[in-house]
């Protein structure tokens, strides 16, 4: 016991070890998570409502068998899921494999599998939210968990797979949104999915008062584009993988700072000479812009060094210049 803990005191542990164990259990939390919001909220809702990307085409697909060419699919239709995502997801993990990060798409890996099983095996079940009056309810906290899970996920350096590697592979190229990309890649979901399931809904006298089938289209669709909004908030304001943040360190002990700095995260580093307005006593104010994900490396890093330091960070809209993006895993 002595010797584990006086490991988990080693610098290998603390900048190597943990951070992968902390991202192992995220992609297990957070997948489970994504889990539960598709099978609980949008699978059990009486009106249909897809989650898009990978598990959304395999709703699609299945919805198309069910409701235009009249096949039973009760039978398999959650195994269908499950092998669904998972065959579907291997050209786009090599994607990730080649235009990501290695460790990003192995983490990925691991979360697809986890999805595949919840999916394919974890019943629906009635929570009270199965009727049309409450269809609202089960999007909105279905749009959160989906939203929290796939969010989750990419801020620890992994993805719940699917689009979201094609999502992340796209924002490294082109510095958008990741949340806004997938927003776009899930619409086309949205529309097939109302146009697929209208016909259904109208000959069965699902919706009350509805029958025509553009009109259920229609509440499908809509339905469906407030679930990828819900989602999209939630991903943006978990995930800030992109986003910059300006970080100035106040501190006595600048060296070997500035050195972990340029070897371990390799940042540049901007030195000022300040004085403190208490003590008098001569510092150094160290400045570097970081992606945000960096910030709780960083924070150890100076940390080690100088437990005094005194640290601010501020958002920054836009960086020009010497600045590299870098992979998040």
């Amino acid at each position: 016991m002595k010797k584990l803990k006086a490991y988990m005191q080693t610098e290998n542990y603390q900048m190597k070890v943990k951070p992968e164990l902390k991202r192992l259990f995220a992609v297990v939390f957070f997948t489970i998570i994504y889990g539960f919001g598709v099978k609980w909220f949008l699978e059990s809702s009486v009106i249909p409502m897809y989650t898009g990307g990978i598990p959304g085409l395999g709703q699609l697909v299945r919805d198309f068998m069910k409701y235009a060419l009249h096949i039973d699919t009760t039978p398999w239709e959650g195994a269908f899921l499950g092998i669904w995502v998972f065959v579907v997801n291997i050209p786009i993990l090599i994607l990730g494999w080649v235009g990501v990060s290695k460790k990003f798409v192995i983490y990925s890996l691991i979360s697809v599998l986890i999805q595949s099983t919840m999916l394919g095996y974890i019943p629906t079940i009635n929570i009270g939210l199965n009727s049309e009056s409450q269809a609202l309810t089960a999007t909105i906290l279905g749009g959160i968990l989906v939203g929290i899970g796939t969010g989750g996920a990419l801020k620890y350096g992994t993805s719940t797979g699917g689009l979201d590697i094609v999502a992340q592979y796209i924002s490294l190229k082109k510095g958008q949104s990741v949340g806004f990309i997938s927003m776009i890649m899930n619409i086309s979901t949205a529309v097939l999915g109302g146009i697929i399931s209208a016909q259904y809904l109208v000959d069965n006298q699902v919706l009350v008062g509805v029958d025509q089938v553009t009109a259920a289209a229609g509440i499908v669709i809509s339905y469906t584009i407030l679930r990828i909004i819900v989602s999209t908030i939630m991903t943006d304001r978990l995930h800030t993988a992109y986003q910059f943040l300006s970080v100035e360190i106040i501190t006595e002990m600048p060296d070997q700072i500035i050195g972990d700095i340029l070897v371990k995260i390799h940042r540049g580093v901007t030195l000022l000479n300040v004085k403190g307005g208490y003590t008098h006593k001569e510092k150094t104010l160290l400045k570097v812009i970081i992606s945000s994900y960096e910030l709780t490396i960083l924070t150890q890093l100076v940390h080690q060094v100088d437990q005094k330091a005194f640290i601010v960070t501020q958002p920054v809209r836009q960086v020009i210049g010497n600045f590299k993006k870098k992979t998040i895993a």
